[in-house]
């Protein structure tokens, strides 16, 4: 039986901690709004790394993003470095990533629960080879690493789609025919933007906004 993992439930208008603490399962059940991290891995190309997201809870077999979790309790900001370990197999020094702001998503998970998540984005840049990240098999299936150009035009070009390629999380080379449809819904065009901001990201740029 896995560890029960705390989270501090979120009030609005500022989404801070309320001093309410519960179990992330609870804290979902309850449609609470819980902090959550996006870590961005840019890489040479300029591409992205996006993870595929294991069966059941937030959008199964979907493409979201290069790291991600709930905060638990007491962690803000790049606390939530950890999942970057515990996902990929990586550390990442403080000093090698970039904040890029925070951003409210909504969204409905494969059990039809409504999950609310204040997100805390990051960015940093890893061009080591794909081989060299250790998935957890319980959390990321496979990762692809995907050319900007190709995020972007799947999003602004109907009927887009590309090979992207990647490894398991067995380090097997893997690949999938993509398209809009095969990444997680987000209702303001969120891997747009990233896309965009990984673009300048890649060209030296350090002042991004979300």
């Amino acid at each position: 039986m896995g560890l029960i993992e705390y989270v501090d439930v979120l009030a609005p208008p500022c989404f801070e901690p309320s001093g309410e603490v519960k179990p992330v399962a609870a804290a979902v059940a309850d449609g609470n709004w819980l902090g959550a991290i996006n870590l961005w891995i840019v890489r040479p190309g300029p591409a992205l790394i996006y993870q595929e997201r294991p069966p059941g809870g937030w959008a199964p077999g979907k493409l979201d993003g290069s790291v991600a979790g709930y905060y638990r309790s007491g962690e803000s900001g790049l606390d939530g470095l950890r999942e970057a370990e515990e996902e990929l197999g990586r550390r990442y020094p403080i000093d090698a990533v970039t904040a890029i702001g925070r951003r409210l998503n909504v969204g409905v998970d494969s059990l039809g629960r409504e999950r609310r998540a204040v997100i805390s984005i990051y960015m940093t840049y890893d061009d080591r080879p794909l081989s060299s990240f250790v998935l957890d098999p319980r959390e990321v299936p496979a990762i692809y690493e995907i050319a900007l150009d190709d995020i972007i035009g799947a999003y602004r070009v109907p009927g887009w789609t590309f090979e992207a390629r990647g490894i398991d999380c067995m380090s097997q080379p893997v690949k999938r025919i993509v398209s809009a449809d095969d990444f997680s819904y987000m209702w303001d065009g969120y891997h747009r933007k990233i896309a965009a901001l990984a673009h300048r990201y890649a060209s030296g740029e350090r002042e991004l906004e979300y």
